[in-house]
């Protein structure tokens, strides 16, 4: 093979996997060079015959042509729908990026690289809070790259890999790594929880111990781990005003929505729960095949403007009303189907670390709009083809 054919796509898609925390710019370039390579090496090029025929590619071309399709009514708009389609085609990348891994070494290698991103990032949230760099205008926290929601999440999932790695490698890993290793998490930890607002990092960070316990103990220990969060939880709430103050908020903005303060139109969650309700009631004025990708916010708007919710928005911040506005019920049926060929995946030789990844995502997804999110969506499609497929080695 010539020098070429022998470079591992794995690398490039490391380096993704590493600048997805931070910048997306060198991230698109690192995926086309990712895409080139799996082409030009003769392993990665001959698996793609079978990944294109996958379960799990079926179910998600057949998600993305049905919205694709919806271009077509009279209903949707192509310069609206130009925002979500690059966002949703971003699925068909799937079986390419799944070529990438040949081995178990490959996807420890991506995963690591983006650990270390993330770590960056919070190295990035200290310098910021130490006055190294300026803080973020209109931000109460200290941010280097990303908004807070994708570097909580992003943290959430990181730690929750590291511990998994740590698990199996324990007694093998010299001292040294295992301090620096734990210093790491240390200060991840506590950026996490008590410098950076991030709620749905909070809700993803909780829900994995729970998806632990119950792959390794059943539905005993699952009930188990979820108490033992609750009692962290509530120890973190009566006790870190700025863990209190956070938690606090949600109750009071939804109350003030629920009032029709006109405050609530400013607020994080009242905004979020009038995205909620205008989308429910375009929903259902066109439930079964929805307004098209592009026709969100021509759907949404009347019933906005008719409550006196002036603030514009083409994202509910909730992506299964994201998907029903768009594409109906045919839409959520095809995203069903698609997360249950995931879930239905009992051949992954990482079978807890996929549960886990598909959970967070499939739970965060009620809070946020992450097939919509850069960073977020990306990364789903990543970690999807780092582990719901199998390796050659496997």
């Amino acid at each position: 093979m010539s020098f070429l054919q022998r470079i591992n796509p794995a690398w490039f898609l490391a380096g993704a996997a590493f600048f997805l925390p931070i910048k997306p710019a060198p991230v698109n370039l690192l995926l086309v060079l990712t895409l080139v390579f799996v082409l030009i090496n003769p392993q990665t090029r001959n698996r793609l015959a079978g990944l294109f025929k996958h379960p799990i590619t079926v179910a998600a071309y057949a998600l993305v042509a049905w919205l694709v399709f919806t271009l077509s009514f009279d209903t949707s708009n192509f310069d609206s729908a130009s925002d979500y389609l690059s966002k949703y085609l971003r699925l068909l990348l799937l079986p390419i990026l799944a070529a990438v891994f040949l081995t178990k070494q490959d996807g420890t290698t991506v995963f690591d690289a983006f650990c270390v991103g993330v770590f960056v990032s919070v190295l990035g949230s200290y310098a910021v809070a130490l006055g190294f760099f300026p803080w973020p205008e209109g931000s109460e926290s200290p941010l280097l790259f990303k908004l807070h929601i994708t570097h909580n999440f992003f943290i959430a999932l990181a730690t929750g890999y590291v511990a998994y790695r740590l698990q199996s490698v324990w007694s093998q890993t010299h001292l040294a790594i295992k301090a620096l290793v734990l210093l790491a998490l240390g200060l991840a930890l506590y950026n996490f929880f008590f410098m950076v607002e991030g709620r749905s990092g909070w809700v993803a960070m909780a829900v994995l111990p729970v998806v632990i316990a119950y792959q390794r103990i059943g539905l005993k220990g699952s009930i188990i781990a979820a108490f033992a969060v609750l009692l962290i939880l509530l120890a973190m709430y009566f006790g870190s005003d700025f863990f209190n103050t956070r938690v606090n908020a949600v109750f009071t903005e939804v109350q003030q929505w629920i009032d029709g303060q006109a405050i609530a139109q400013e607020t994080s969650n009242g905004r979020r729960l009038s995205f909620w309700l205008h989308s429910i009631e375009a929903f259902v004025q066109a439930p079964w095949f929805g307004y098209g990708m592009g026709g969100f916010e021509a759907a949404v708007t009347p019933h906005a403007h008719a409550s006196g919710f002036t603030f514009a928005f083409n994202n509910p911040h909730n992506q299964y009303l994201l998907f029903a506005v768009q594409g109906g019920v045919v839409a959520l049926a095809l995203y069903v189907v698609f997360v249950a060929m995931v879930l239905l995946r009992n051949n992954s030789r990482h079978l807890l670390l996929l549960h886990g990844f598909v959970l967070a995502y499939v739970l965060l997804n009620l809070l946020n709009s992450f097939h919509y999110d850069f960073a977020e969506g990306v990364f789903f499609v990543l970690g999807l083809a780092a582990l719901a497929y199998r390796t050659e080695e496997s």
